[in-house]
């Protein structure tokens, strides 16, 4: 599907995922560009998914799918003002599927006018607009303080003393965060990030007994999505564990490594050098935006990519790729940390 660029005229909504989409939406409101983020999945947008689908998709196919046709029968939504930012990739995955599929299904509603933006994770997500390269990091700022954020909420949430007191505190600071990025991101994220970390540890806790921790892995969308995965990571805490998450981070992280591993294997020299700068920016923003908080976290920074694999050689070859070398390489660093369990969630018929 040819790539379309944004339409400054026009609102690009976001299919939820995550909160990390508010990052997303954020950073292309910095940039100028209109941008929403849809509401998350429900039982309307998944009856609409499975409606139209084969029943041989994954889970995520029926959600997004849903979410857009949801989006399409809003009475006030206009698709001659309208595009939709939809992430591709190729592969064995059925995710580079979705975007033709999709599109086939909102011309039958009469939404043919609306577009798509698909930036892939082939190409590392090289980005769009008319600062694409500023306008990645932006993002990539935002996304960085909403992993932190959600490690705090994981660690915060199964010892506090008044039930619904972290999570409010969570909406709070995630609302910061948006503003922080919709100004721009660098030195007001970090700032946020700092009263962030003042309320979190003003929060009425109690550490004195250590729940299990039980780490999180297995496909992204899964795992990050609470309506997808039937709010597990609650479920654990009410039956008494603490739930360790993988990252969005950690993804990103490894499309990069990927882009440098193919680079470097064709001699590709000039993507390979841009693609060595952009996880030295990463790494350097990862640090200062975890700096504030890192004392009140267990594992503020990501693991490297090579250090995942690494641990995972011994078991499985890295190079064959796809998110099973990065479910498989956390579970064994976690394994090495002494966690009580590993949860691995994946989409049925995935």
């Amino acid at each position: 599907m040819k790539h379309v660029e944004p339409d400054y005229d026009k609102t690009v909504f976001v299919p939820y995922m995550s909160d990390h989409c508010v990052a997303i939406a954020a950073g292309m409101v910095a940039h100028g560009i209109p941008s929403a983020v849809m509401p998350p999945p429900d039982d309307e947008s998944l009856a609409l998914g499975l409606d139209v689908c084969r029943g041989r998709e994954c889970l995520p196919c029926f959600t997004t799918t849903g979410d857009m046709l949801r989006l399409a029968r809003q009475p006030d939504f206009d698709p001659e003002k309208s595009q939709i930012l939809m992430v591709t990739s190729c592969g064995p995955c059925r995710f580079g599927q979705y975007i033709p599929m999709q599109r086939a299904l909102l011309n039958a509603q009469g939404a043919s006018a609306v577009e798509f933006i698909a930036p892939s994770a082939q190409n590392n997500y090289e980005g769009f607009g008319k600062k694409p390269m500023q306008l990645r990091l932006l993002i990539w700022q935002g996304i960085v303080a909403i992993d932190l954020l959600i490690k705090l909420l994981h660690c915060y949430r199964p010892y506090e003393l008044e039930t619904g007191v972290v999570d409010r505190v969570y909406q709070e600071c995630l609302d910061e965060i948006r503003l922080a990025v919709e100004a721009g991101g660098g030195r007001r994220l970090v700032a946020a990030m700092q009263g962030i970390a003042e309320q979190f540890a003003g929060l009425p806790v109690d550490f004195s007994e250590q729940r299990p921790r039980i780490g999180l892995v297995g496909e992204i969308y899964l795992r990050l999505n609470s309506y997808s995965n039937q709010e597990i990571i609650r479920q654990v805490e009410a039956a008494g564990g603490e739930v360790h998450m993988a990252t969005m981070a950690e993804w990103l992280y490894y499309i990069n490594w990927g882009v440098r591993a193919l680079t470097h294997l064709f001699a590709a020299y000039v993507p390979f050098f841009l693609a060595n700068l952009t996880d030295r920016y990463q790494r350097r923003w990862e640090r200062k935006l975890a700096r504030p908080v890192a004392h009140l976290l267990e594992f503020p920074l990501e693991s490297t990519t090579e250090a995942l694999l690494a641990g995972l050689a011994p078991y499985y070859e890295p190079y064959l790729a796809t998110e099973a070398v990065l479910t498989m390489g956390k579970a064994i660093e976690w394994a090495h940390h002494g966690f009580a369990g590993i949860l691995n969630v994946m989409p049925f018929t995935c």
